[in-house]
């Protein structure tokens, strides 16, 4: 089923998920469609969300400083977008057409990986490393920033992945950092 999800995340990325029929998946895939929408919709957010997942846990597992493990969270979930663009961009916009059972779970696991990334920004303004800042908004700032890379990222762009990755690390971690 994985080619059937990738063309369904394809088309509702492009179109929408309200625009996309089952029609049109089959039509992509040149086979039926045993799936129904909103099981191709959720297939999309569980795949996503756990390449999310999978990405930030090696960054934030291991034996760094607190700054180094915020940039590398940053740019693992960068990567995770510009490697699976059809995805992010479902994951970003169209879980809100999930079932409401689903959307709750969806809820569950997003606000879960935020409270990750907002417990490092905590451990960082803890240990003295970050400024004393409200950490939820910059969470919010954070990932609202990450996430918007989904829109325009493109692999002929003037910066790679890995630039932009280092690029938008920098410019949150300068505003994070502690001046003495």
């Amino acid at each position: 089923m994985s080619h059937i999800l990738k063309h369904a995340e394809l088309l509702f990325s492009r179109n929408g998920y309200l625009a996309t029929t089952l029609d049109d998946i089959a039509a992509a895939v040149g086979e039926p469609v045993n799936a129904s929408k909103d099981d191709l919709l959720w297939a999309s957010a569980l795949r996503i969300a756990e390449a999310f997942q999978s990405a930030l846990e090696i960054a934030v597992t291991t034996e760094r400083p607190i700054d180094d493990r915020l940039r590398h969270a940053i740019m693992a979930h960068i990567h995770v977008i510009v490697n699976n663009r059809p995805a992010a961009n479902v994951y970003m916009h169209e879980w809100r057409f999930l079932s409401p059972e689903r959307q709750t779970e969806y809820r569950q696991r997003r606000d879960a990986y935020e409270a990750q990334f907002r417990a490092l920004v905590h451990e960082g303004i803890y240990a003295g490393v970050f400024a004393p800042v409200d950490e939820k908004f910059v969470t919010m700032m954070l990932l609202s920033a990450l996430n918007w890379v989904s829109q325009w990222y493109r692999a002929d762009g003037p910066m790679n992945a890995d630039e932009i990755a280092h690029t938008l690390a920098d410019l949150t971690l300068n505003g994070l950092y502690r001046r003495v």
